[in-house]
């Protein structure tokens, strides 16, 4: 296969040790297939059941959670954060649940805080990483702007932990990963057992070596899961089918949020939606995420009105664009995707 080559040469071009890569066409799978190596060590082939880490692509999760809840009328988008969670900053008390979906609430990134990278190999109470950053004071009005935020994510764990009474994993798994027989999908912590699981590399002075430790303590609702590209199929299969959401809450996630002070949309090449973040590729519908952590990178773009998905899993954190490589393997099976002009690179 053409496809298989192409996606050859970008491994060998990006060092590569291991990529799992699904697409699903018209929400059937045509490609679901392990490429290089999940461990280098043991000379262990990827498959399309490898466990990786996935990091921001687990944001989905945590906003499709938030929307059964919405959908239920247990809670409601324009609510602020702090009807549910107590002892937050009082910077922090009027954000909403719709402005930290769609990264608009101002909040400062825990993960952008100066000493975070000190503290990343320690296992931390969930108060201590939002202490990285609640004494900060908002980086803009809710609202009126746009900017890449962890800390909101965080936040709408603890929220989904208090208005269920369940963790947040388990939340997950009895709403979303057991309905669809996501059987590889759970939240990651490296002491675990896990069939499957991928080791992570850095490229370092062109040399690949073993990620270190990356607490999960630092990931939790913000994108802290494994997961296998068979298993996104099921994902993207449900997100095609409306199976688990309402199609018109799916609908309101893939709808540009842009900031009330912020540009027009048609002048942006991207913005949140509710979750996903939204391409503009002029009349086209197009959403996706990334995802990047120590030793890890990922990415899903669903072009929607071509419907078509295509989903990477890599054990590589410096793959280059993995959002453009999505792009690319989607051209093979759409050749008008390949007029595009790609956008820049998604957070």
């Amino acid at each position: 296969m053409i496809i298989d080559e192409y996606i050859q040469e970008m491994m060998l071009e990006n060092q590569l040790p291991g990529l799992s890569v699904a697409v699903v066409r018209e929400g059937e799978a045509v490609l679901v297939q392990g490429y290089g190596l999940a461990n280098l060590e043991h000379s262990v082939p990827a498959t399309a059941h490898t466990a990786y880490e996935i990091a921001s692509i687990g944001k989905t999760f945590t906003a499709t959670a938030i929307m059964m809840l919405v959908e239920e009328e247990v809670i409601s988008l324009e609510d602020a954060i702090a009807i549910y969670l107590d002892d937050l900053p009082l910077a922090w008390q009027s954000v909403t649940i719709k402005q930290i979906m769609s990264h608009q609430s101002g909040i400062p990134s825990y993960t952008d805080a100066p000493n975070y990278w000190e503290i990343t190999h320690l296992d931390l109470d969930k108060s201590e990483i939002l202490a990285l950053v609640n004494h900060l004071p908002l980086k803009f009005p809710p609202g009126e702007f746009s900017t890449y935020d962890n800390t909101g994510y965080y936040l709408l764990g603890l929220l989904l932990e208090q208005v269920t009474g369940k963790s947040y994993g388990e939340l997950l798994s009895d709403r979303i990963f057991t309905p669809l027989g996501m059987n590889a999908t759970l939240m990651h912590h490296p002491r675990d057992i896990v069939p499957h699981r991928a080791a992570g590399y850095r490229l370092i002075n062109g040399k690949l070596i073993n990620k270190p430790y990356y607490s999960p303590s630092v990931t939790y609702s913000a994108g802290g899961q494994l997961s296998s590209v068979a298993d996104l199929v099921k994902w993207e299969q449900a997100l095609c089918n409306a199976t688990l959401l309402k199609q018109s809450t799916l609908d309101l996630m893939w709808t540009p949020h842009p900031p009330h002070q912020g540009n027009d949309w048609e002048q942006l090449r991207y913005v949140a939606g509710l979750g996903w973040w939204v391409l503009n590729y002029g009349d086209r519908r197009v959403v996706g995420h990334n995802g990047s952590i120590l030793g890890f990178a990922s990415n899903i773009t669903r072009f929607i009105d071509d419907r078509i998905t295509v989903i990477l899993l890599c054990n590589l954190e410096q793959i280059y664009r993995p959002d453009a490589i999505a792009k690319e393997i989607a051209g093979y099976y759409c050749p008008e995707l390949n007029k595009l002009a790609l956008q820049p690179p998604l957070v």
